[in-house]
């Protein structure tokens, strides 16, 4: 009994002491660094020979800082053309220093539910960013992914981060992802609006509109489907970017359900053309309307 209570009072005094700790703001490699044991389910296909050779020259240049989102720091590759993206381990972090204590002061400090949470939205994510890569590679402008700990680049990168400092990472040692660099969605339709673009407009509108379209019909949805964050523009064509929230659907959706679904999100881009380009509700309207409409059974 003596030593039990023993360990629970350095249980907790270990908490007030991390707790009185000031956490730094921004990024960090701590908040990137994991300790997992490599997971069959994350496994990815193998690189081809010229993918890996792309891979290994963008990682011979340093990446800048570029800003974060809900699960990821996002670093902007050298030449502009990809984003790389390290996940955000305190959602889902279940090692840390209490590994290291005997059971009652885990039990304190790391209660089973908060453990069982993270990992949770751990498997979630990870699931998800593989549904992104083995199935919407296109609709997501996915390049790579790398969520189990590999011995194949023996690459050190550069991350420039948010304070001009130099940050060296093992790559191999990391998980992350790398997608296309894209133009946020509604900033790219407001330059087109503006500068009088108005085809470019319509098409990348019916461009996002297919991307949703061909999501569901491959038996995905997105949980989180907002259309000022999640989705981007590389060139005219849609993408989307914030990929953590994909999930399969537990059947198919009938034609009513997709035509719903895209009606739903349709509404945030009427909402935001008749607040920032009234001219164009008509077109857009229409657009919406049209692409609704070829969605049968």
């Amino acid at each position: 009994m003596k030593t039990k209570m023993l360990q629970l009072l350095s249980a907790c005094s270990l908490l007030l002491a991390f707790s009185g700790c000031e956490r730094p703001k921004g990024f960090t490699l701590k908040k990137i660094q994991s300790y997992y044991d490599n997971d069959p389910r994350w496994e990815t296909t193998s690189l081809s020979a010229s993918h890996e050779s792309q891979l290994k020259e963008l990682f011979a240049h340093p990446f800048t800082y570029l800003g974060s989102g809900n699960h990821c720091y996002a670093f902007l590759s050298e030449d502009e053309q990809y984003v790389l993206k390290f996940f955000k381990q305190k959602h889902m972090r279940t090692q840390s220093f209490i590994d290291f204590l005997p059971m009652p002061a885990k039990m304190v400090l790391y209660p089973k539910k908060k453990y069982l949470r993270r990992k949770r939205e751990r498997d979630k994510s990870f699931t998800s960013y593989k549904i992104a890569y083995e199935h919407l590679k296109k609709e997501t402008g996915l390049f790579y992914l790398h969520l189990n700990k590999t011995d194949q680049f023996h690459q050190e990168v550069i991350l420039v981060d948010q304070n001009g400092q130099r940050q060296i990472v093992p790559i191999d040692q990391m998980e992350f992802l790398i997608q296309k660099t894209a133009e946020v969605g509604y900033k790219r339709l407001d330059l087109l609006f503006s500068s009088g673009k108005r085809e470019d407009a319509l098409e990348s509108i019916a461009s996002l509109l297919t991307v949703i379209t061909r999501r569901m019909e491959k038996g995905y949805f997105d949980k989180d489907l907002q259309f000022f964050k999640n989705f981007g523009f590389i060139d005219n064509q849609a993408i989307e970017i914030d990929i953590g929230e994909l999930c399969p659907l537990e059947k198919r959706k009938s034609a009513k359900e997709m035509r719903d679904e895209l009606s739903h999100v349709s509404h945030q881009l009427l909402d935001w053309t008749v607040a920032h380009h009234p001219e164009y509700e008509s077109d857009v309207a229409t657009l919406i309307k049209d692409m609704i409409n070829q969605i049968r059974e």
